[in-house]
């Protein structure tokens, strides 16, 4: 029901309830069509289509006014007649640095194109000399022979087909205003796109005649500045940065300057790219980073009507922190389809579910306003001084103090209800490969050596977290370094850890040496693998293999009767470092096997982690809560033996087959 398709004699079809601003113009309560297809995997991609096409056409109908403003179309030509003027700059300086450059052949040339442009600003795309265009021509000191080169250089923009403009240019344009890309705002845009270098061609005279607006008064200006003026930075800054995106407002913007709220995103775009050559932010963190710029721009621009970046005030962002606090999703962002939905159907969508699930929580909504705040610093020290007066701490989640002591905060799970987990199908005996949490045949032992066997194991035995598990790497089990095996956890291409601390060495413990462990690592590698769990991978999501592993670990849990909120993985990850707390292990020795950092300068920095031999040691203490499972021979799910893609991949945007490097 979630796609709206129903079957009758095997053919599907589609049906949605009318929305109720279409209703009044349908006259029907619902819609629906046959969708001509007994496949219900199509049915499924067919309606999905359709419900975003129906939602679309709701939104339109509900009072929005998808056309474009007064200010939408002045923030287009802006941004044409910008860009066009610093390209003609350059051509200009670059022409004239030429021994052959001819000043007057040049400026002559230039006024043709204009003259080209002027008549398509007039006339449309199907632009032609008419009899009193060319008398126009003429009065402006045209010869027969430009004219002849006007209505040649016409004739070239369409040979090359620069007209009409590609459609993704116009669109881009649309967008950028934060603008719905219809047709008749796709026209608009043409004449606004062919208006804008009608405007820029003009300006001969200031590339040919050294007139510049921005010259006069100058000299006074920088007599009458109290500051020296700025250095221009060291030139092998310029050769290892490229600016070619950088925002157009990199000078300090003048009083009444108009800046586009979609240049926002540009400067978004430049700090992400900053942070990552400092090896601040990882891809991960980029995408978190841009992904909420995005949201803070929409919601600007659709819902408070600023398309002005140097107009934004503390009251509008306070009503965007609103917005995130009571109004949205709580779950915003995890489907790619939230960042197409508009500020309305976002509200929409917070409505539709009950409170609970409303509102980002503290922890989320400051790190949004993080990510915000070191945006804000960036454009403020490129001349965006209004965004200096936007104070974002007073915005952030206050914590007034907890209520519990930190070790109170999760229930406990008690070693004999752990031990209840390891007494559940997939331990002992699956039914089969795609039913590992159903008890098999009476008397059989049948295995299936896969993430959802070996991981809660290794949660037990080392107190690894979940995501570094399951984001493990094949030679991140490390083999050949001296007697004892242990795990390597630190970044890999497949996932990142938590702090510097968590990067760490866990020893493995007999008991998983014995279930074959290094045995199933062996095979892995033999395969070609290079994800140790390539059962939680599927190439068409990026969602984190953990949350893959907890949606089939959430069934055994259940089975184990562990149905307590907080009773999951990382319940298991406690009852390590309280078992070995019980067992008098220091305080500083589980921080080193659970990836904590010290307290104190002395266990923090004066300090080495301890040899593989002495962490064995301190494993050791665990009581076997396993030790009544039996070892069986390696026995892979078939299709991750065969190499092919996970079942639960969505196949319209998954390969058929995985080569060993994808994996």
């Amino acid at each position: 029901m979630a796609f709206h398709i129903f079957r009758r004699q095997a053919v599907y079809y589609w049906r949605r309830r009318t929305p109720p601003a279409l209703a009044i113009r349908y006259g029907r309560p619902h819609v629906s069509m046959s969708l001509r297809t007994t496949s219900r995997m199509m049915a499924r991609r067919l309606a999905t289509r359709l419900n975003m096409i129906l939602d679309d056409v709701a939104m339109l109908a509900d009072g929005a006014d998808p056309h474009l403003s007064r200010s939408q179309i002045e923030t287009m030509l802006h941004g044409v007649v910008h860009r066009h003027l610093a390209k003609l700059d350059r051509v200009a300086l670059a022409a004239k640095s030429s021994p052959d450059f001819h000043l007057e052949q040049a400026r002559a040339d230039d006024k043709k194109a204009y003259w080209a442009y002027a008549l398509l600003d007039a006339q449309g795309v199907k632009a032609v000399v008419r009899a009193e265009d060319r008398s126009r021509m003429v009065q402006d000191g045209l010869s027969e022979t430009d004219i002849a080169a006007v209505q040649d250089h016409l004739a070239m923009l369409r040979a090359n087909e620069l007209i009409p403009t590609k459609h993704h240019i116009l669109r881009t344009m649309i967008e950028g205003a934060a603008a719905i890309p219809t047709a008749m705002n796709i026209a608009e845009a043409q004449g606004t796109y062919l208006r804008g270098m009608k405007l820029a061609l003009a300006e001969h005279d200031r590339r040919y005649g050294g007139t510049r607006v921005e010259d006069e008064g100058l000299v006074d200006r920088l007599i009458l500045a109290k500051n020296d003026p700025p250095q221009p930075a060291p030139s092998i800054v310029g050769a290892l940065v490229d600016r070619s995106s950088d925002p157009t407002t990199t000078a300090p913007a003048a009083v009444g300057q108009f800046i586009p709220m979609a240049d926002f995103l540009q400067f978004a775009e430049r700090l992400a790219q900053q942070q990552a050559a400092d090896g601040n932010w990882d891809e991960k963190t980029q995408r978190q980073a841009k992904s909420i710029s995005k949201l803070f721009v929409k919601f600007m621009v659709q819902d408070q009507r600023i398309l002005d970046l140097s107009s934004l005030t503390q009251e509008h962002v306070g009503r965007f922190v609103d917005f995130l606090r009571f109004d949205i999703y709580k779950h915003y962002g995890k489907s790619v389809r939230d960042e197409k939905l508009t500020i309305e159907q976002l509200r929409e969508k917070g409505r539709s579910v009950e409170k609970g699930k409303r509102g980002l929580d503290g922890d989320t909504l400051n790190r949004h306003l993080s990510f915000l705040g070191q945006e804000f610093d960036y454009a403020t020290a490129r001349g965006l001084k209004n965004l200096e007066s936007i104070n974002l701490t007073k915005l952030r989640s206050k914590n007034r103090g907890k209520t519990k002591r930190a070790r109170d905060q999760r229930p406990k799970l008690p070693i004999d209800r752990a031990m209840a987990i390891f007494q559940t199908a997939p331990f002992i005996n699956s039914a089969s490969w795609d039913a590992l949490g159903e008890w098999g045949m009476e008397g059989a032992r049948q295995l299936f050596h896969c993430a959802l066997y070996f991981v809660p194991i290794l949660i037990y035995y080392t107190g690894a977290r979940r995501e570094e598990l399951c984001g493990l790497m094949v030679d991140d089990v490390i083999l050949d370094n001296g007697p004892l095996p242990y795990i390597h956890i630190a970044k890999n291409q497949q996932r990142r850890i938590k702090n510097a601390q968590s990067q760490r060495n866990l020893p493995l413990h007999p008991e998983v040496i014995r279930l074959e462990f290094i045995a199933y690592v062996k095979v892995m590698k033999m395969l070609g693998y290079e994800l140790l769990f390539p059962d939680l991978h599927s190439p068409s999501t990026r969602s984190p293999l953990g949350d893959r592993f907890y949606k089939q670990f959430k069934p055994i849990l259940t089975a184990a009767e562990i149905t307590e909120n907080g009773l999951g993985a990382h319940a298991v990850r406690h009852l390590f470092g309280a078992q070995l707390k019980k067992k008098k292990l220091s305080e500083e020795d589980r921080a080193d096997l659970l990836g904590h950092g010290g307290e104190s300068e002395t266990s923090e920095r004066y300090c080495e982690p301890h040899e593989i031999e002495t962490l064995l040691e301190f494993v050791m203490k665990l009581p076997a809560i396993t030790a009544h499972l039996e070892p069986q021979a390696i026995n892979l799910l078939p299709w991750v033996k065969d190499k092919q893609v996970a079942p639960f991949s969505q196949p319209s945007r998954s390969k058929r087959a995985l080569k060993p490097a994808d994996c």
